[in-house]
């Protein structure tokens, strides 16, 4: 998924991942670029009004508040789009987008993230080009477009490869990762998943980190490696709610949920998915909590056979 980003009003840069991710996702806005003379005072107003709305809908979209984000969002992106303000309607558009993804709406999300594109492609913006191409790319995932999401992915690594290293490229290799594993080629999923990890402790950035166990433990899964999923998967739990990520705690909840059934715990599979199924409806999410439900329900299929593999690295 992609994430909504507090960057959106005064055109900001990076300084959170992206994803879901949200991802979306990714991103602290720099008010106070917003401010400006007095011989100026019109436009910086209107500026700090659209930086105000955009952090107000952050704040709804950390609470699964989808309505009010979506409107604040959408008051942002009117006042920016009165003063043709290039990098702040772009932002908007991703935000709007990052929120239309989560609700569900992947025909309006893929729109609202293309025209960002057009916008960021106007404007040769290296980062928001990235951005919104993993944006896009995610959708067309969701949507079984392989073959766009990997080149909407390509494209974006490319970009990102052009800044300096940090939550982009971390972002980048991450989306590429989760098209490997698709493929079940796990192996180089975990390359892709490592890399990005690289960047993430480069930059000292705990939430990529926590995005990143997350993969490796759904990964290490699927490899019926147990004990090694468990522990990156704890992890990502733990920074999860010590940051209060909504979002990063639903990834992390599900996946431990599938790796008790994978191992056959049926119990321990009922804890962590009714935890799981009481965040979704704090969050709106019946349509999710009700598909947790199915799956606690179904029937359950012999274990499967874990792998010895190596001692634990982070």
């Amino acid at each position: 998924m992609s994430r909504a980003h507090r960057r959106g009003g005064a055109g900001g840069r990076w300084s959170l991942a992206a994803p879901r991710s949200r991802r979306l996702l990714l991103l602290l806005a720099l008010t106070a670029a917003a401010c400006a003379g007095p011989a100026q005072q019109q436009v910086p107003d209107l500026r700090r009004e659209a930086v105000e709305f955009n952090e107000a809908g952050y704040g709804y979209f950390r609470q699964a508040r989808w309505r009010l984000a979506q409107e604040k969002f959408a008051q942002a992106l009117r006042l920016n789009r009165l003063i043709d303000h290039r990098a702040g309607i772009a932002s908007n558009l991703n935000n709007l987008g990052a929120v239309a993804q989560e609700q569900g709406n992947l025909e309006q999300a893929g729109r609202y993230f293309a025209e960002a594109l057009t916008v960021h492609r106007e404007t040769g913006d290296a980062a928001g080009l990235s951005e919104s191409l993993n944006n896009l790319g995610a959708v067309h995932q969701a949507q079984g477009r392989l073959r766009e999401a990997r080149e909407c992915y390509q494209q974006a690594l490319a970009y990102a490869r052009t800044l300096p290293s940090g939550p982009l490229l971390a972002l980048s290799l991450t989306r590429l990762g989760d098209l490997a594993r698709r493929d079940r080629d796990f192996q180089q999923a975990l390359s892709l998943y490592r890399q990005a990890l690289a960047q993430d402790l480069a930059g000292q950035d705990r939430r990529g980190q926590a995005v990143r166990w997350t993969r490796l433990g759904r990964t290490y899964t699927d490899l019926g490696d147990f004990a090694r999923a468990a522990a990156y998967l704890q992890d990502a739990l733990r920074e999860f709610r010590r940051l209060e990520d909504s979002g990063g705690i639903v990834e992390a909840l599900d996946a431990l949920t599938r790796l008790a059934l994978a191992r056959g715990d049926r119990d321990e599979a009922r804890l962590y998915g009714e935890r799981l199924i009481k965040v979704y409806l704090a969050r709106s999410q019946e349509k999710e909590a009700q598909e947790m439900e199915a799956l606690l329900s179904a029937r359950p299929r012999p274990p499967a056979r874990p792998g010895p593999g190596p001692p634990i690295h982070k």
